[in-house]
């Protein structure tokens, strides 16, 4: 061979290289530690618990249950810290006894020092927990009647807590500062209620606000500390149009992508997405769900740092609900719809590049109980294979690190329908 055909051949093979390099890497399997009960023995766990991963891997799970051999069985508030190779610290109490609490949120930043709210006896409670595992005092955090609390926590530890205040029969979208020594900034108000406000923070510790309008538009508010922006629409209002179910996700510069269900009169619903830039420009409005599909009543998005995002939803169907999902690309591009599997109830989490997991919920063969089941994600938007989680569960929840560490949290399905978790990461 001479040199010169040498020459080529070497400069084809760095070319190949060059391009393999440049294609994102495909969804791959992921590698789990065996299933732990994370709740103490004779308590039997609340539905949805919650769980959040911070930057290097370690998370903080909440749920609320209650003493089963108790004369009284109140529900309570509990959170545990789990290191990033799966280490459970000491479960830990953070609401009263004898209160009424229910559905605990949780989200850390980039040192896993978190902030846990919840509804109690009405109110939006809260408290901080380090890293390390040390509670802040009890906060309330909400005056009036709430429902409906979320909490997103900038990089630095500043949590920003969302709800929807119920007063004389008027709904009012609500946020207010909680601070990591468990200061509390002034109540702010958003806009008009009902429907559940949802919050991401981004990189720059700049929060956003999406939430329905009296389900007649989606709307939108930026807050940071130093004050909130005007309120921005989303969707318009329009004749016979309702709106539900609204998601946000941003990359690292605040640019967001929201995700909300469209209902017409004589038409199925679907699902539809629009970017909103941090500059305060709207995209096109996408519609991601075929019209074919009768959407069920739960779906969620996610995205990651560069502003790729993955919709999930569940459809009803002749032969029983099924799970679908469907990547959308910064620039607005759909993927495939997928369907994942049998089930409802899905859930997804993305990694600061694109990897992710979605988890959903499913009868067992005969039907006495459900399943968990969950599918990777690749960078591509690609699938991976369906596996089952936990033989025994529902109401999962995933969480992932920047890395793709995830960690899953859910209810087991039949008595004593106590809490579990379960850690792992794609590998290949």
């Amino acid at each position: 061979m001479t040199r010169q055909r040498v020459r080529q051949v070497i400069a084809g093979l760095v070319g190949a290289l060059a391009v393999l390099a440049a294609v994102p890497a495909p969804a791959r399997a992921a590698t789990w530690s065996p299933i732990q009960v994370v709740s103490e023995a004779g308590w039997s766990g609340q539905d949805q618990p919650f769980v959040a991963v911070d930057r290097q891997g370690d998370s903080l799970l909440a749920w609320a249950g209650c003493d089963s051999n108790a004369s009284g069985c109140y529900d309570q508030v509990k959170a545990q810290t789990a290191s990033a190779d799966g280490v459970l610290g000491p479960v830990q109490t953070l609401s009263p006894l004898g209160a009424s609490a229910s559905w605990p949120k949780v989200a850390s930043d980039d040192d896993g020092d978190s902030a846990v709210v919840w509804i109690q006896d009405g109110l939006v409670a809260g408290r901080r927990v380090s890293a390390t595992g040390e509670l802040g005092p009890l906060r309330t955090i909400a005056t009036w009647s709430a429902i409906s609390p979320a909490v997103a926590v900038d990089p630095s530890g500043l949590a920003l807590v969302t709800w929807t205040e119920t007063r004389d029969g008027a709904y009012t979208t609500k946020a207010r500062y909680f601070g990591a020594d468990s200061s509390l900034g002034p109540e702010l108000t958003l806009g008009v209620g009902p429907d559940q406000p949802v919050v991401a923070v981004d990189r720059t510790g700049t929060a956003l606000v999406a939430w329905t309008e009296n389900y007649e538009r989606v709307v939108a508010r930026r807050v940071r500390p130093d004050g909130v922006a005007a309120l921005r629409a989303i969707a318009g209002a329009a004749t016979d149009v309702r709106y539900a179910s609204v998601s946000v996700a941003l990359d690292r510069d605040g640019d967001a992508v929201i995700s909300y269900r469209w209902s017409k009169a004589g038409e199925p619903p679907r699902l539809r997405v629009r970017h909103y830039s941090h500059t305060d420009t709207l995209g096109s409005v996408i519609s991601v769900s075929p019209a074919a599909h009768e959407l069920t009543l739960f779906d969620e998005l996610a995205g990651d740092l560069d502003g790729d995002a993955v919709l999930t939803w569940g459809r009803w169907t002749s032969d029983g609900t099924q799970v679908f999902a469907r990547s959308i690309s910064s620039t607005g591009t759909l993927g495939t719809v997928t369907r994942l599997g049998a089930g409802d109830w899905p859930k997804v989490t993305l990694d600061d590049d694109g990897d992710g997991l979605i988890t959903w919920q499913a009868p067992s063969p005969d039907f006495s109980t459900s399943r968990v089941h969950a599918r990777t994600i690749g960078q591509d938007g690609a699938f991976g294979v369906a596996e089952i989680l936990a033989p025994d569960g529902r109401y999962a929840q995933p969480a992932s690190s920047p890395t793709g560490r995830f960690s899953v949290i859910w209810q087991k399905g039949s008595y004593p329908s106590d809490i579990r978790a379960r850690f792992g990461g794609q590998t290949g």
